[in-house]
């Protein structure tokens, strides 16, 4: 895989000695990923309808890892039946670490195509609210046939700008997720079309987009409510700096930390997932209490 020189170039001056085995993680290929839903069915029942076995991951009690052949997991019956949600096992950590309970009202604020809000779901087991919203419509028809799919009783699905929606619910949720649109380096193991995407502007653009989303969701958060922000992108640009700039306009957030199995372990409230460390695709995450 030939990636950007420009990314390259930004990974060795931020990684230093680790770059080499950051290059070496790239010629590894990725592992499959997908979260049994609960809605839907038990353990058992799921590897009964699957035709490869399931490797636990550190990232969620629900997500699996598998080597699958040549089969389009998508196609198979225990996948339209809404059985599982193929979903890489590092972007189930936004939802862990967001940890909706049964009876919240939970938004997810950039939804489609739907992995996280179908994730939040399961959790909240018919009990409570979840609003889903993508302002892209086309997007948003895809979010709600997941939502239907994977069988949620208890979900509005929306298509709205977020400032719009989140001015009109003020104060009104729990918990916030907002996963929000990045630039996608940490997809580029795994997705060629993002390293044609990807710019050397990209990062930038996407990070004054990410404030504004983050701005309005704040709107949305109850006191005492959680706000979790996380992409799919390693760069601090779009991490830290995005997070550190939002907090620094908003004295009635703070970071709290949080913990995750396996490598991560404990956290100062925001970790960034790498492909060299964790084993994963490059994801970032970070919790925010309302005060």
């Amino acid at each position: 895989m030939e990636l950007p020189a420009a990314f390259l170039q930004a990974m060795e001056r931020l990684l230093g000695p680790e770059y080499p085995a950051f290059l070496q993680s790239y010629q590894q290929p990725p592992r499959r990923g997908l979260r049994r839903n609960p809605l839907k069915c038990g353990q058992p029942q799921l590897e009964a309808a699957l035709p490869f076995a399931l490797e636990p991951t550190p990232f969620f009690p629900l997500s699996f890892s598998f080597e699958a052949g040549e089969e389009k997991v998508g196609r198979l019956p225990a996948h339209h039946a809404g059985l599982f949600y193929v979903q890489e096992p590092s972007a189930c950590s936004a939802v862990t670490v967001l940890d909706p309970q049964p009876g919240e009202k939970v938004l997810d604020l950039c939804a489609a195509p739907g992995g996280k809000s179908t994730q939040i779901a399961g959790l909240l087991a018919g009990e409570g609210l979840l609003w889903s919203n993508e302002i892209v419509k086309s997007r948003a028809q895809a979010l709600l046939s997941n939502v239907e799919r994977l069988g949620v009783p208890n979900a509005v699905v929306s298509s709205c700008h977020p400032q719009r929606l989140c001015q009109s619910l003020q104060g009104f949720f729990d918990k916030v997720l907002v996963d929000a649109p990045c630039s996608g380096e940490g997809m580029f193991r795994r997705d060629p079309a993002a390293v044609a995407q990807w710019s050397p502007e990209s990062p930038a653009a996407c990070a004054q987009r990410q404030r504004a989303i983050l701005d309005s969701a704040a709107l949305a958060v109850r006191e005492g409510g959680v706000l979790v922000y996380s992409t799919c992108t390693i760069l601090p640009e779009e991490n830290e700096g995005v997070s550190d700039s939002f907090l620094a306009e908003h004295p009635d957030f703070c970071r709290t930390p949080f913990s995750l199995s396996g490598p991560v372990g404990e956290t100062e409230g925001q970790v960034t997932l790498w492909p060299h460390r964790h084993g994963t695709d490059g994801f970032y995450i970070c919790r925010m209490t309302r005060n």
